[in-house]
């Protein structure tokens, strides 16, 4: 047997909220926001005086066919933002008073303030030349619940809620009149009457209401009227910073979009109690038409906007002051430990930013300014200093929010064991590529000592495993070549030869009890100077070598040695990879371009996608400048 929910008496307060269900100023503010939402122009509200007066509120604004009300008034949690969008749909007989205007509504809980007034009411909607009127109450479970009264033909569009019987509200008329004018006032295009009387400035309190002026050069004094909600209101729509040019609002009343976003965190309380309204009619010409805002470019508002903009700023900060210098207190005993190391000079400058920043980025959190504040110390005490700062100050929104992801994703000192590695092996690559090609590398030793950090190369195992320079065998092909060989008693970790150098690396083969027992692997590098052929000769010739480290007892009948032969270029059908003594001995020629592209290879193709960064063009200066020496050396000869 199917069973549905139960919902107890509770159930809409909790969830639409007490206040919006009960207090009958949050439940008029909603409904009023509702009338805007809608687009409306004006709005008339019957305020019930006592215990069974009319209470009613009625707009002009788009209202509602039968489809729409089903759709958007019968659904609960009825997402405002993805059906409708975040701007309000204006009638086009409308249009020519109503600009882009932002929406109050999220998630459509503000319609059940109607129960504010008294245990059910009633709505009357009218568009497309129709008008419906519904009875809203709760059911038996406590559910919502909507009977049809009547349809029938209608001009125009708008909305009424009201409730014939209706409860005494526990706030006076002149009260609300005082609530509403201090939220509504921002756009002198949307009306608002009251037991008709129209709700205007007068109605507010003095203490609720500021005038500052900023003083522009060449344009005079321009009124801005600062109002006070006292009471933080639950959202910052109709709060913020609004330009009015001959009595109309020039684009929306916000603190996000017209240059202010670092004024305010619309999480803030002073986001929901304050409303800045600036007289401007001296920048009539430079509204665009459809009054949705200001020409940037205009010199006179860049004027102006300057100056308020500095003013408001100057007001807000004076405000928080206190509150400053109370954040600031608690900053400095957070940040104490470090601040002892730290000289007098050093801790003054730290001070200055750290209270500049709270007056220039008065919307930053706490926590935040916490974190800063211990960072901008330990900088104080880096040998960087704060050249990090101007580095992130350069970069762009994207790259702030790539270093944020690198930094989730990785530990620095782990970032940076990796990055210096490859940055390692990227200037190894840059340094290679230059000499290989060069007809002025004469001293092919200076290719071995690259090779030599570059086994890499070569393979994987050559990452695994340490392989060292093996002089004792060096010395072994130095003798095979004779003692006259110039440069040998130099570079004793490898031979240097007439048109190449030997290098021999290897590893040891441990027994048992961990001792060395001989050597388990050997690599032998031979790399002939640039512009030399590698053929049959050449492939021969590193045998050899095997061949003679075999007769002096240095390898073993389990050694394993691999041979490469490097060269411009190979000769063909000689210069192949050749194995010797049951492929125990691999020998492997190959050209510098393999090799080259083997080492890009190995880098995961990193060099093509990096090339650019900073440290190879520094490689690339010093290989320039290198080379510039060696060719006027060589013309000397």
């Amino acid at each position: 047997m199917k069973q549905t929910a139960l919902f107890a008496d509770r159930f809409l307060e909790s969830f639409a909220g007490k206040g919006i269900i009960s207090d009958p100023k949050i439940a008029l503010i909603e409904l009023i926001a509702n009338a805007w939402d809608a687009s409306a122009t004006k709005v008339e509200i019957q305020w019930p005086l006592d215990h069974g007066d009319l209470f009613s509120i009625s707009d002009n604004g788009h209202g509602m066919t039968e489809v729409q009300f089903d759709k958007r008034f019968r659904t609960l949690s009825y997402d405002r933002t993805r059906e409708q969008g975040g701007y309000a749909e204006v009638p086009e007989d409308l249009k020519a008073a109503v600009g882009k205007r932002p929406v109050f509504g999220r998630n459509g809980k503000g319609r059940l303030s109607g129960f504010a007034f008294g245990d059910f009411y009633q709505v009357k909607t009218w568009a497309s030349g129709e008008e419906i009127h519904y009875k809203v109450f709760t059911d038996n479970s406590n559910l919502l619940a909507f009977n049809k009264l009547k349809q029938e033909p209608a001009d125009g569009h708008g909305t009424q809620v009201f409730v014939q019987n209706a409860k005494k509200p526990t706030i006076s008329f002149e009260d609300i009149k005082m609530e509403v004018g201090m939220r509504f006032m921002v756009d002198p295009h949307f009306e608002v009457i009251i037991n008709n009387e129209r709700v205007t400035f007068m109605d507010i309190p003095d203490e609720n209401i500021t005038e500052i002026f900023a003083e522009v050069e060449g344009v005079g004094k321009i009124p801005i009227k600062i109002i006070d909600v006292q009471t933080t209101d639950r959202t910052t729509q109709l709060h913020g910073i609004a330009w009015h040019v001959k009595n109309r609002l020039v684009g929306e009343c916000t603190w996000k979009g017209s240059g202010n976003e670092h004024l305010v965190d619309g999480r803030r309380i002073i986001a929901k109690r304050y409303i800045f309204i600036v007289q401007a009619n001296c920048l009539e010409a430079a509204v665009v038409p459809d009054w949705t805002m200001f020409y940037p470019n205009d010199d006179k508002y860049k004027k102006v906007f300057e100056k308020v903009q500095e003013k408001i700023k100057d007001f807000i900060l004076e405000l928080n002051k206190e509150n400053r210098k109370a954040t600031f207190q608690e900053i400095e005993n957070a940040t104490r430990p470090v601040l002892k190391r730290m000289s007098i000079i050093s801790r003054e400058r730290w001070e200055k930013f750290v209270v500049a920043i709270q007056e220039e980025c008065p919307s930053i959190t706490h926590a935040d300014l916490e974190k800063l504040g211990i960072l901008l110390a330990n900088l104080e005490q880096a040998n960087s200093k704060f050249n990090l700062i101007s580095i992130l100050s350069s970069a762009s929104v994207d790259d702030l929010d790539d270093i944020h992801s690198v930094l989730q994703k990785w530990d620095v000192n782990f970032a940076k064991i990796v990055l210096d590695e490859v940055e390692y092996r990227m200037r190894l690559v840059e340094k290679l590529q230059s000499r290989v090609i060069s007809h002025l590398t004469d001293e092919v030793h200076d290719l071995q000592s690259l090779f030599h950090r570059g086994l890499w190369i070569f393979g994987p195992e050559y990452e695994t495993i340490e392989y060292t320079s093996n002089v004792g065998m060096t010395k072994v092909i130095q003798q095979l070549f004779g003692e006259t060989v110039a440069g040998t008693a130099n570079r004793p970790d490898f031979a240097i030869l007439k048109d190449s150098s030997v290098g021999l690396y290897g590893f040891p083969k441990y027994d048992q009890d961990g001792s060395e027992v001989g050597i388990d692997r050997l690599t032998v590098v031979e790399l002939k100077k640039p512009g030399v052929q590698v053929g049959s000769k050449e492939v021969d010739q590193a045998f050899k070598y095997v061949t003679e480290l075999l007769t002096k007892g240095l390898l073993k009948p389990y050694s394993r040695v691999t041979c490469f032969v490097l060269g411009s270029n190979l000769v063909e059908y000689e210069a192949e990879r050749t194995t010797k003594m049951d492929g125990r001995v691999i020998i492997q020629p190959l050209d510098y371009d393999t090799v080259m592209r083997r080492a890009k290879s190995r880098l995961l193709n990193l060099f093509d996608k990096v090339k650019n960064a900073p440290y190879l063009e520094d490689t690339r200066i010093q290989e320039y400048l290198r080379e510039k020496e060696q060719a006027t050396l060589f013309d000397v000869a």
